[in-house]
């Protein structure tokens, strides 16, 4: 726990084998980290396999269906945690103090709803990107309460940051940017080779802008990342 909020690391992946084990090596190392959840979204490689090898609660998707519906997995999975620190399976040069970054002003400010972190410092290319747009950022610190009741986003899929951040603005939500120095990810084009590559990146902004388009008509559905049933019959976690 961190000063007495109970903190779950969620940790979506998909074909991601050769990485996640860097990134779970420090979230499981993490001492103010209580729970650790990877969400294998239908991985087609042994990225099961080597979470396993971990200290960590292990969902497993049937098929793929996209990074929005793997966190709201997760999020149901560890549904009396305090805060949720979202990380991706692909990071580089990840450090404990980089998830304190991301958890310690949501514990220090309660009126905090959701922290987002930029890369500073690491690759340039990756740097540039997020100069120009953080809010695509997939590492955030966000207040379990606040996020549990907000529509249910399962359907975003790469447009999850998105959602995230138009919903916080729109709803005057608190928000901070946190530097995350020296940390990057490896780029679609490193994982899947040149053609491919670009194939995913733009499979990716499509996505981005399917989530603009359908943001207003999502907000009208009843349904909520945690249904208030759910929450009343919540088992601790440890």
């Amino acid at each position: 726990m961190l000063d007495g909020q109970s903190v779950a690391v969620l940790v979506p992946a998909y074909n991601e084998a050769p990485r996640i084990a860097r990134v779970l090596e420090v979230v499981c190392a993490t001492d103010f980290v209580d729970q650790v959840v990877v969400i294998d979204d239908g991985s087609r490689d042994a990225t099961s396999s080597v979470a396993e090898r971990f200290p960590v609660t292990l969902i497993r998707h049937p098929k793929n269906f996209g990074k929005g519906r793997a966190l709201v997995s997760g999020i149901r999975k560890a549904k009396d945690s305090d805060i949720y620190l979202f990380i991706d399976a692909d990071l580089l040069h990840l450090q404990g103090e980089h998830l304190f970054a991301l958890a310690e002003p949501l514990v220090r400010y309660p009126f905090l709803h959701m922290t987002i972190g930029v890369f500073k410092g690491g690759r340039g290319s990756s740097d540039l990107a997020q100069r120009f747009f953080p809010i695509l950022n997939g590492q955030r610190g966000i207040r379990g309460k606040w996020i549990r009741d907000l529509p249910d986003f399962s359907w975003t899929r790469f447009g999850v940051e998105v959602f995230l951040t138009r919903f916080a603005y729109d709803t005057a939500a608190n928000v901070e940017m946190v530097p995350l120095w020296g940390v990057s990810h490896y780029h679609k084009e490193e994982k899947y080779g040149p053609f491919l590559g670009v194939y995913h990146r733009v499979k990716m902004y499509l996505e981005i802008f399917r989530t603009y388009l359908l943001y207003e008509g999502s907000l009208r559905r009843n349904s909520k990342v945690v249904a208030e049933e759910e929450e009343s019959v919540c088992p601790s976690v440890t």
